[in-house]
């Protein structure tokens, strides 16, 4: 599992009759901002203007800045005397693309805003970011729980982090409300003409009764209602003025009636699509497995189904941050669009550590002997999501299901991997094999 670096602390080195001197904080000074104001740097130190502290309480205020996560390095000194002295901290913020963007999914009864005066009352440097493996998820997660409490609703609020994907290329943690179950109850589009009613129709039956989400994964209750149309050529179809409406289900269900606009746009050919090639895939390997030609109906499914052998070369090569693009270039005269294709491969990830939970003893040692991607090997989850089905000649694994999730650790580039096993049938024999 990922575990939180605590930064080591650079404080001034005092006496003990300086430690338990007090002192009055006439200004209040960090050396780097970031992302973040004076006053949320100075409500996470707890030192204001006017505030009186000893060495111990600054001691204190630098550890509650590094405890946040959001810094490398934090350190504090003092200058001037003191009774209006200055205290300087010196704070390098992790830089953004070291933490994980923040969704929330489903909170229908709080605004925007709603979300981030809670959240930022438990965690005063919250800038819709967090530090991998944050110690503020519980603190987010109980803040949101108190606000929706606050409107009489009685929620449980989970979170998780969700690795990058072809369609989400980057690492986010989510939270959501996981009951009261809600699902969308009905869609009212605005902007529908006559010529989209069939695709129109074709989203809303896809989309009834799913689970409602927001984001930021990229199959969300909005791209659910645009794929059809998005697969029909209308590329730059959206949805504005959204609005969520709940309504309680006679089993306590929460149904969604959604409202929005529906801009579709004009429909759209593709002109080409263009992909330089790369070390693990090559041009002419893109060109022959390509879903998209010249003079084709621009379609969301078809590009992603082009670029998924790419995506798949890197990932079993351990490449689980690579970034594939393909930039749309529009000609609204001529209605055709071209794709450009570009991979950012990041670095290669090697396992860690991996964990294989309720497996009976003969399994267990079945496992151990046949899983091969062992401490240090490449990270592959091809491998690891076929492993059951291409080890059929290991009996003790009849009757066995797995589901696995992988934890990555961006700064060292390793993975520790969880295989949670799940026996929904006896095994016709017992005993294992090679």
């Amino acid at each position: 599992m990922l575990s939180f670096r605590l930064v080591p602390l650079a404080l001034l080195c005092l006496s003990a009759t300086s430690f338990a001197q007090t002192y009055t904080a006439q200004r209040v000074q960090f050396s780097e901002m970031g992302s973040f104001t004076q006053k949320q740097l100075e409500d996470a130190s707890g030192i204001h203007a006017g505030t009186s502290f000893t060495a111990a309480d600054l001691n204190s205020a630098a550890q509650r800045l590094a405890n946040t996560g959001y810094f490398n390095d934090v350190g504090a000194t003092l200058d001037g005397k003191t009774s209006a002295i200055t205290v300087q901290f010196s704070v390098k913020p992790t830089p953004l693309d070291h933490m994980l963007h923040v969704g929330f999914e489903n909170f229908i009864w709080l605004s925007h805003d709603e979300i981030e005066a809670a959240v930022k009352a438990k965690v005063p440097l919250f800038i819709d970011r967090l530090p991998e493996n944050s110690p503020h998820n519980e603190e987010i997660k109980a803040a949101l729980t108190e606000a929706l409490a606050a409107k009489s609703i009685n929620a449980e609020v989970h979170y998780d982090t969700f690795e990058p994907t072809l369609r989400h290329p980057e690492r986010a943690v989510t939270f959501s409300i996981d009951r009261p179950t809600i699902r969308v109850a009905n869609i009212k589009l605005a902007g529908v003409t006559p010529d989209l009613v069939p695709l129109v129709q074709k989203s809303v039956n896809s989309t009834a009764r799913t689970r409602y989400t927001e984001g930021p994964a990229d199959v969300t209750t909005a791209n659910r209602i645009l794929a059809p149309l998005l697969d029909a050529g209308y590329a730059q179809a959206t949805l504005t003025d959204v609005v969520p409406a709940p309504t309680t289900a006679a089993d306590g269900s929460i149904g969604i009636v959604l409202s929005a606009k529906l801009d579709a746009g004009e429909v759209f050919h593709v002109s080409g699509i263009t992909y330089a090639g790369m070390p693990l895939f090559s041009t002419a390997d893109f060109n022959a497995a390509t879903k998209i030609h010249p003079g084709d109906l621009a379609s969301r499914t078809a590009l992603i189904a082009s670029l998924a052998p790419i995506d798949a070369a890197y990932r079993r090569k351990g490449y689980m941050d690579v970034v594939i693009e393909a930039t749309p270039t529009f000609d609204t005269t001529a209605h055709q669009v071209a794709y450009t294709v570009s991979v950012q491969p990041g670095e290669p990830y090697r396992i860690h550590e991996v964990t294989p939970n309720n497996l009976d003893p003969v399994a267990r040692g079945d496992f151990d002997r046949n899983f091969l991607l062992k401490p240090g090997e490449i990270y592959n989850p091809e491998y690891v999501a076929g492993f059951i089905k291409n080890n059929t000649a290991l009996r003790s694994f009849e009757g066995y299901s797995a589901s696995f999730k992988a934890y990555a650790d961006p700064d060292t580039h390793t993975v520790d991997l969880v295989i949670n096993f799940i026996r929904t049938a006896r095994p016709t024999a017992a005993g294992g094999g090679e």
